[in-house]
C-alpha cells in the first residue's frame, strides 16, 4: 500500500449517482499518483450507499475526517 490521501466526505449529506462517480474519480486519480484514497468523515447515508454498491469494499473508510491547521 503508498501513502494515503485523506478526502473528507462529510459534507455529501445525501449521496447521489454523481457523488460516487466524483468518489471513483478521485480513487482513481489517487492510484495514479501512487496512493490510496481514504474517505473521512462518512455519513450513515454514504456508508450505506457504499455498502449496497459494494463499493465499501474498494475504498478506504476512515472514522474522522482530517484535522484541520490553524
Amino acid at each position: 500500500m503508498g501513502p494515503i490521501e485523506r478526502y473528507d466526505v462529510s459534507t455529501i449529506e445525501r449521496p447521489t449517482r454523481e457523488d460516487l462517480e466524483q468518489l471513483a474519480r478521485r480513487r482513481l486519480e489517487a492510484r495514479r499518483r501512487g496512493c490510496e484514497l481514504l474517505l473521512t468523515g462518512v455519513g450513515e447515508r454514504l456508508r450505506l450507499l457504499l455498502a449496497v454498491t459494494g463499493l465499501d469494499e474498494v475504498f478506504l473508510i476512515g472514522e474522522t475526517p482530517p484535522e484541520t491547521e490553524g
